[in-house]
């Protein structure tokens, strides 16, 4: 008995160790992380002329997906998880299409239908991890994941329920419209206002993930220019070019591209696949949800920024 009670005694001590781990564990398994999931439009929405944009949006109004929401022009969701609270989604979008129908069909807007805001709305959460799931079983979206600061991570919370507060969601603007000047936004430059407020909107995003062009101000329709523009105009014309420059009186269309951000997460995922010797802008490695690959950067040495989340126009 003597010799056998030190035994059972660090057994016991051994197992009640063992299981204080167990319970304390789903309390510090989760680091601090935002993730933006990129869905391309059904089919490739073409910038490469007035004629041929209009055409694929028109085609992709109709065009089949594999799962999920059709999101004709593409779409944006933000991931948040902060330590072990609730994983909390986010994306604006508009309140339906019958805006953008009107004013392209009875309102003469032509390509004016860009700039134009429209009645917006942040998807629900429901949606969202349904929507999202879908994407998953087909692997049409993928996804940027950074590791973060919990301070960074508390400063988007933060930043989320003051967006929603000043009630900017119930706006969906045109392309140019920028979040962070209190212009309410589209739901690229939505996603992308979390990476400017956690410092992460690097160089190689600006450059990759940016679409800008100038609309010849004949196509131009609504309050912009007082004109009416019939899309079939657009539809006919020949040449179909965008604008130069801004001396003929264009109007430049400069945002954040889901498309552009889905491709470039797509060549990413295959370097990190192979043996490429890519550079990043952190420490990255390949992250996978079921068909969906993603790729995950080490952004926590990133300092998190201070100062107002908005600023006047």
């Amino acid at each position: 008995m003597i010799c056998t009670a030190p035994s059972k005694l660090l057994t016991i001590v051994f197992m009640r160790f063992f299981f204080l781990t167990l319970f304390l564990l789903p309390a510090t398994c989760f680091s601090d992380q935002i993730t933006l999931h990129f869905i391309k439009a059904p089919t490739p929405t073409r910038w490469n002329t007035p004629r041929s944009l209009t055409l694929s949006a028109l085609r992709n109004q109709v065009a089949k997906v594999p799962g999920g929401a059709r999101h004709s022009i593409g779409h944006l969701f933000v991931e948040l998880q902060c330590g072990n609270s609730p994983v909390t989604y986010s994306g604006v979008t508009s309140t339906g299409n019958s805006e953008e129908r009107r004013a392209i069909f009875l309102e003469g807007y032509g390509m004016g239908v860009v700039f134009k805001n429209y009645r917006g709305k942040f998807d629900s959460q429901d949606f969202i991890e349904k929507d999202l799931s879908a994407m998953f079983e087909t692997g049409r979206s993928n996804f940027v994941r950074f590791e973060i600061k919990s301070s960074t991570c508390e400063r988007l919370t933060q930043y989320l329920s003051e967006y929603e507060r000043l009630g900017y969601h119930k706006i969906y603007a045109g392309l140019n419209a920028r979040p962070l000047l209190r212009q309410s936004a589209g739901c690229s430059a939505y996603g992308m206002s979390f990476l400017e407020l956690a410092g992460l909107q690097h160089p190689e995003f600006v450059e990759n993930w940016r679409t800008y062009r100038i609309v010849p101000r004949k196509w131009v329709g609504g309050p912009l220019t007082g004109n009416r523009v019939n899309i079939l105009k657009i539809l006919t014309a020949t040449p179909s070019r965008w604008d130069q420059d801004l001396s003929r009186g264009g109007f430049p269309v400069d945002f954040w591209d889901p498309e552009k951000m889905h491709l470039w997460t797509e060549l990413a995922t295959r370097d990190l696949m192979g043996s490429a010797t890519r550079k990043f802008p952190w420490p990255a490695s390949l992250v996978r949800i079921q068909k969906s690959a993603g790729v995950l950067f080490d952004a926590r040495e990133v300092p998190t920024p201070t100062g107002p989340f908005f600023q006047d126009p």
